[in-house]
């Protein structure tokens, strides 16, 4: 059977882990993504989705009809959320999964509805046990989405907060690492599909089941501009675009405004720095106002606009786990980024052609500065990010993949992306 072969028959459950329109976060854009990808390609059987009964009442806005349309004609299945302290603190389960509950008749209204149905892709941890009923009531093989190595994730948010706060983060990191390890060599598990390389090879070691390294779908179904290539504009712009109600994304700025802008500033004196993102939490707000050259945009329409009308993407991470979604959009529009370690962590990606890659402050200033003032090693830089990304994020070949787990089988394309790997 050629690799063009493996996708024909089959018909997945995926379940998601939230309502992912609109899709405002990482998280979210590759949910999107994938489940795009998947109807695309006719393998979209159907689709299970936690929701909350009062979306506003929680602070969401989800679009559940947009669902419905996106996954049309598969049948879209909403169950509940149960955001409870008793949620949170009953049995062995983390919140997360907790929290997303197996309504009474799931399984047999999934079955009824979706009797064609080959496996069930788990489409994040938090998802995992709502998928392995289905996958076990259905007798149906399974397959888990991983974003992170979660119990490390968690306990990354245990060390940026205090007091109690960060106690219980702690406790919650050792619940979700003992859920991982379970999970990992749970039956239904035909195999795992990490969205990092590094998570991917790490998981290898740990576990008997099978681990591959799948690529992030965030730009399945949104095609690559193919009008005119990136250009800076007139005013040297910097631009950090990320969720600004996220910790991680809190430590990120703080460490660039306090660290590594100041150095940008003496050398490039009419630079501006352009903070955009939804919800801007206190300190964020702050934080622009006490920093000169510093401006803040909330909630953009458009954030495609944003990047191509910057002349520097940074990703300046010191915190967090997982692939950094935002750093492959960044690649995808053609502006030029640069990066810590830790912020491209987890792809395929060639330090110094691809995008720069520095983890001190006065290395990093000095990598945004000589983007700035040199134009042509931008353009180069940048064009070679937005061909990466294109090759990384193929949905075509991570769907492939999946289907070849699910199959038992090798999924080579994966192997030699553009002839790179991380070291």
């Amino acid at each position: 059977m050629s690799a063009d072969d493996i996708l024909e028959g089959q018909r997945w459950i995926v379940v998601a882990d939230s309502p992912f329109l609109p899709a405002h976060g990482g998280g979210e854009v590759e949910h999107l993504g994938f489940v795009r990808a998947c109807a695309q390609a006719g393998v979209l059987a159907g689709l299970v989705i936690p929701t909350d009964a009062d979306a506003a009442a929680v602070g969401r806005e989800d679009d559940l009809p947009a669902l419905r349309a996106l996954a049309s004609p598969a049948p879209v299945f909403f169950t509940p959320r149960r955001r409870t302290a008793w949620s949170a603190l009953a049995g062995r389960r983390p919140y997360p999964v907790a929290s997303r509950p197996v309504p009474n008749g799931l399984v047999r209204d999934v079955q009824v509805a979706v009797s064609e149905a080959t496996a069930v892709v788990g489409f994040s941890y938090r998802a995992h046990r709502v998928a392995g009923m289905i996958a076990e009531g259905l007798e149906l093989p399974g397959v888990l989405r991983m974003h992170n190595l979660e119990g490390r994730y968690v306990r990354a948010l245990a060390d940026a907060r205090f007091g109690v706060k960060r106690w219980l983060y702690h406790a919650e990191a050792a619940r979700t690492e003992a859920d991982e390890r379970r999970l990992e060599a749970a039956g239904w598990v035909r195999g795992i599909a990490d969205i990092s390389l590094t998570d991917a090879r790490e998981r290898q070691v740990r576990t008997t089941t099978p681990v591959i390294h799948v690529p992030t779908f965030a730009l399945a179904g949104q095609p690559l501009d193919s009008g005119d290539p990136w250009r800076p504009p007139a005013t040297p712009t910097v631009l950090f675009l990320g969720a600004l109600d996220v910790v991680t994304n809190h430590e990120a700025l703080f460490w660039f405004c306090g660290d590594v802008w100041p150095l940008v500033q003496r050398r490039v004196p009419g630079a501006v720095l352009t903070i955009a993102g939804r919800r801007p939490a206190p300190a964020v707000q702050a934080l622009v106002r006490d920093t000169a050259g510093v401006e803040l945009h909330a909630d953009v329409a458009d954030p495609k606009l944003a990047m191509r009308g910057s002349s520097v993407a940074i990703n300046p991470a010191v915190s967090g786990s997982g692939v950094n979604i935002k750093l492959v959009e960044y690649l995808a529009s053609g502006v030029p980024v640069v990066s810590t370690t830790l912020g491209s962590k987890g792809l395929s990606l060639r330090p110094e052609h691809d995008l720069l890659v520095r983890d001190d402050a006065a290395g990093f200033a000095d990598a945004v500065t000589g983007l700035l003032l040199d134009v042509e090693a931008a353009s180069r830089i940048g064009a070679s990010g937005r061909a990466a990304a294109a090759d990384l994020c193929d949905p075509r070949v991570g769907l492939r993949a999946i289907a070849a787990l699910i199959a038992g089988r090798p999924a080579p394309e994966l192997r030699a992306i553009r002839g790179k790997e991380e070291s």
